[in-house]
C-alpha cells in the first residue's frame, strides 16, 4: 500500500505562516501548524516585517507539519500570500531593508504626490485600486526620498512571493495576482504602468518582468530550505490570498451569485468578474479600500473591498487598552454582549490617524469599548457589502465566510442580523490554503476545469439565520454609525 499523497499548502498571512498537509483525494486535513512573525514599529505610523524572518518561520512550520503528518508523500507544494508589500533586495536577492506592508501608513506624503502627478481617479483606472498608503508604489517612492542609499542599491523590489520563490531557487518570478497587488500595474493592459514608474523613479526590471499564471508549476524541489521533502516535488506558484480564498469559498469564476469573505487582519469581501471596476476614491461616509485586479485566470478580475484594520483592531485593543497581548480574544468575544443598548461607537480607520472612539462617558468601561469595537467592525462590513453590491448588476444570493476571524458564531450572526440575510461559514475555514490546492490541482493536470477543481475540495457550508429583532435594532445603530462616520471624515 502506497503512502498517503498530500498537498503541502503554505499560506503567508500578515502575522503568521500557516502550513497544512491535505489528503489529495479527500482534502481532509492531515496535519498543520503555524508560526508567528513580528511586526516592528520603528516610529509612529510605521510598521515593518522581516522577509528573512518570514522565510525562517515557514521553514520551521514546514518541518513541524511534515513531522506531525508522519509517513506521507508530498504530491505538490503550493502557496498563498498576503498582498501589498515590498522588500528592496540586492542583485543576489538579499533584503536591503525590512518589508514594508500595505498597512504601514508611512507613505502618506508619497500618496499625495501620486494624487497630484497622476490623480486618484486615473490611478483607480490604472490599478483598479483606491489610492492610499496600501500602494507599494508609494512605499518605493518613500524609500527613494527617505533612504536614498537603499533605493540606489536596490536591484529589485520583491513581494513576499518573489522572495520565497527566490529562496527556493526559482529566481525573480511572480504570478499575475501578486504583480497586480504592487499597485503599479495596469491591470487592463497587463503591464507595468509607465506613469507610475515615472513618478516613483523605478523600472519594469525592478518590479519584475517574469509574470506567470497562478496555477503554473514553476519547477520541482527536493527540499524546502533545510527541510527534506522526500523526493522531487512540483511547486505551484500560487496567488494572492484573497483570490485563493474566493476559490475555496465556492465563488464561481463564470457567474455572479456568491460573495466570499476572508476574515483576518483584514476583512476582505470579493467575487470574480469579467468586467473591470475602477477603484473608488469617493466614499463619503466610510473609508473602504476598493480593488479590482487580475484574478488567477486570464480574462477575469478579482473585485473586492476591504478595511485593513479588522483583526488588527482587536490586537490593538489588547495591546494598548487592555495591556495584555496574551489575552484570549475568542473568550472575550464569547463573553461580549452585542445586543445591549449602547451609544458608543468606534470608527475603525486607524490608518493615517483616522480612528476614533465616540460617545464615551465617565462610566464607560474597557468591556464597553470592546463590545462597541466588535459592533462597529460589523457596521463597517455592511458598508463594504453596500459598496460591492453596487459594482455589478448581478445578484448575490450567498455570503460565505472563512479565515481565522470567522470562528466566532457570534460575529457571523451579528452580520446576518444586520443584513437580514443568512450567512454561511465554510466547514474548513483555511480558505487561502484550500484555494492554493485548487490551483495546484489545475497546474498539475489533476483537474481540467476550475469547477472540477473546486468540486474536489468538498468544502461544505454551515448557515446562520438572522435574528430579526436584533437586526432591526442594529440597523438603526448602523444609520447612526454612518452619519457619525460621514461627519467625522468630512471635518477631520
Amino acid at each position: 500500500m502506497g503512502k498517503q499523497a498530500c498537498y503541502l499548502a503554505i499560506d503567508f498571512g500578515t502575522s503568521n505562516v500557516h502550513v497544512t498537509l491535505f489528503d489529495r483525494q479527500t482534502m481532509k486535513t492531515v496535519a498543520g501548524t503555524s508560526r508567528k512573525y513580528c511586526w516592528y514599529t520603528p516610529a509612529a505610523n510605521q510598521i515593518e516585517l522581516d522577509a528573512e524572518e518570514i522565510w525562517t518561520a515557514s521553514e520551521t512550520a514546514v518541518a513541524e507539519t511534515i513531522r506531525l503528518g508522519g509517513a506521507v508523500e508530498i504530491a505538490a507544494v503550493t502557496f498563498s500570500f498576503f498582498g501589498d508589500n515590498i522588500t528592496p533586495v540586492d542583485g543576489k536577492g538579499n533584503a536591503l531593508y525590512r518589508m514594508l506592508p500595505g498597512f504601514c501608513g508611512r507613505s502618506y506624503r508619497e500618496v499625495e504626490t501620486l494624487a497630484r502627478e497622476i490623480g486618484a481617479e486615473q490611478y483607480g483606472k490604472i490599478t483598479g485600486n483606491t489610492l492610499s498608503t496600501l500602494s507599494s508604489a508609494s512605499k518605493i517612492l518613500w524609500l527613494k526620498r527617505n533612504c536614498p542609499d537603499v533605493f540606489a542599491r536596490s536591484e529589485a523590489f520583491y513581494t513576499n512571493q518573489q522572495y520565497i520563490m527566490h529562496k527556493l531557487g526559482f529566481g525573480d518570478i511572480q504570478d499575475r495576482t501578486m504583480a497586480a497587488r504592487k499597485l503599479a500595474y495596469d491591470v487592463q493592459r497587463e503591464q507595468w504602468s509607465e506613469p507610475i514608474l515615472d513618478v516613483c523613479g523605478m523600472t519594469e526590471e525592478q518590479l519584475g518582468t517574469t509574470i506567470v499564471e497562478s496555477q503554473t508549476v514553476v519547477g520541482k524541489i527536493r527540499s524546502y530550505g533545510r527541510v527534506e521533502l522526500g523526493g522531487p516535488v512540483p511547486v505551484t506558484i500560487g496567488c494572492h490570498d484573497v483570490s485563493a480564498s474566493l476559490l475555496a469559498a465556492d465563488v464561481k469564476t463564470d457567474q455572479i451569485g456568491t460573495l466570499g469573505v476572508l476574515m483576518g487582519t483584514y476583512e476582505q469581501i470579493g467575487y470574480f468578474s469579467d468586467e473591470f471596476v475602477t477603484g473608488c476614491n469617493e466614499f463619503g461616509d466610510s473609508l473602504i479600500f476598493s480593488c479590482c485586479y487580475n484574478s488567477p485566470f486570464r480574462g477575469k478580475y478579482t473585485v473586492m473591498d476591504a478595511f485593513p484594520t479588522a483583526g488588527a483592531m482587536l490586537e490593538w485593543y489588547c495591546k494598548n487598552l487592555l495591556a495584555d497581548t496574551k489575552a484570549d480574544i475568542g473568550q472575550m468575544i464569547a463573553k461580549a454582549d452585542l445586543q445591549k443598548e449602547s451609544r458608543l461607537f468606534v470608527l475603525p480607520y486607524m490608518e493615517n490617524y483616522h480612528g476614533a472612539i465616540l460617545g464615551m462617558s465617565m462610566a464607560t468601561t474597557l468591556e464597553d469599548i470592546f463590545e462597541a469595537l466588535l459592533k462597529s467592525l460589523a457596521y463597517q462590513f455592511v458598508a463594504c457589502i453596500d459598496y460591492i453590491k453596487g459594482t455589478t448588476n448581478g445578484v448575490f444570493h450567498n455570503i460565505h465566510f472563512g479565515g481565522g476571524g470567522s470562528r466566532s458564531d457570534k460575529l457571523i450572526g451579528l452580520r446576518a442580523d444586520l443584513l437580514n440575510t443568512r450567512m454561511g461559514r465554510m466547514k474548513n475555514i483555511e480558505l487561502p490554503s484550500l484555494g492554493s490546492c485548487i490551483l495546484a490541482s489545475l497546474g498539475n493536470g489533476w483537474s481540467k476545469t476550475v469547477d472540477e477543481a473546486q468540486e474536489q475540495v468538498k468544502n461544505d457550508v454551515v448557515y446562520f439565520e438572522p435574528d430579526c429583532v436584533n437586526g432591526r435594532k442594529q440597523r438603526e445603530n448602523y444609520k447612526v454609525y454612518k452619519a457619525l462616520s460621514a461627519d467625522y471624515l468630512k471635518n477631520y
